[in-house]
């Protein structure tokens, strides 16, 4: 992916959390305007973003201690 492009699809991933959950397809149809190619990178990244959900917010000795703790 060019430079550019990148820096596209990565301002629009991080405006579009900055919105709730429910209004980023929207926000995103409208930011793309029509570009399908850019709306669907920007989706994946999303997704993805979502999938990982707290996995890195919490340090590893922390979570190893809970699960221990079970």
């Amino acid at each position: 992916m060019e430079s550019e492009r990148w820096k596209q699809v990565d301002n629009l991933f991080h405006a579009a959390l900055e919105r709730p959950p429910a209004a980023r397809a929207e926000f995103l149809r409208q930011a793309c305007a029509g570009d399908e190619a850019l709306e669907r990178e920007v989706q994946s990244l999303l997704a993805s973003h979502q999938e990982s959900g707290s996995f890195l917010k919490s340090p590893a000795l922390e979570v190893a201690v809970r699960a221990i703790a079970l």
